[in-house]
């Protein structure tokens, strides 16, 4: 009988366990799948997501600002350089206010990545990493490899009220550089990391100034600590509608 009970209460613990253990650490896959990239001065992160078999790159359109929608360059860190990296097309979701940019390239997925790329059931108040490179600032490993800095912060509002810009709104203190980078959460209904959001930036403040004692405001930004991001389903969404789009038609070459 102890050990029947010894038996159930193992079950029943680690459940717990492994939800608690995902609530602490994010999985080395998405750390391999973010990235530091270059568009002209202007710095940023990006992330890697697969559909159907192919590899595509998301950052934030204001880091991919002035690129044309084909063929366009980007510059991408690797063994400790910058290095040239052609894509094929440059998408954007349907609404202009989305600070989402993807890159389709020319890479294929041999199988579909871990961490899924579209959202779920998010929970009000759970907690969130989101990873980038803040002034180039990076983890740096004895055989060369690089991984970007993780933050943690809480999952705090969403402004739905435009179903084509959700945008997301996390109580964390980001950094300039992580611009692009992915929102990492817990889904506690399937049991499995996914990717949230795209980070935008920071919501800015004004700083205040205390003269003759009493506080004035002026006309100094500073980060308020709130994080903006906009829903990953906007970038899985253009992706979704491109390959619609570059199928061939039924009639015109297209196979039923």
């Amino acid at each position: 009988m102890r050990k029947l009970i010894l038996v159930i209460f193992a079950v029943w613990i680690v459940p717990i366990v492994l939800v608690a253990f995902a609530q602490d650490a994010v999985p080395t896959e998405i750390l391999d799948r973010t990235i530091l990239i270059k568009v002209g001065n202007v710095q940023g992160t990006a992330f890697s997501v697969d559909y159907l078999g192919k590899l595509y790159l998301i950052t934030a359109r204001h880091v991919a600002a002035g690129l044309p929608e084909v063929k366009a360059t980007i510059q991408v860190w690797q063994s400790e350089q910058w290095k040239d990296y052609q894509t094929v097309r440059t998408l954007f979701p349907s609404s202009s206010a989305v600070d989402i940019a993807v890159f389709e390239t020319t890479e294929n997925v041999s199988q579909p990545f871990k961490v899924s790329s579209t959202s779920g059931a998010q929970t009000m108040g759970q907690q969130v990493w989101f990873l980038g490179y803040p002034w180039e600032i990076a983890s740096r490993f004895s055989n060369g490899a690089r991984a970007p800095f993780i933050k943690r912060g809480t999952m705090s509002a969403v402004d739905a009220t435009n179903p084509d810009a959700v945008i997301i709104y996390i109580d964390g203190f980001n950094n300039p550089g992580f611009s692009g980078g992915p929102v990492v959460y817990w889904d506690f209904k399937k049991q499995a990391y996914g990717l949230l959001g795209v980070v935008k930036g920071y919501k800015f403040d004004t700083a205040k100034a205390v003269i003759n004692g009493a506080q004035v405001d002026t006309q100094i930004l500073v980060n308020s600590g709130i994080l903006v991001a906009y829903s990953i389903d906007h970038a899985m969404k253009a992706i979704e509608e491109s390959q619609k789009q570059s199928r061939p038609a039924l009639g015109s070459g297209g196979k039923k």
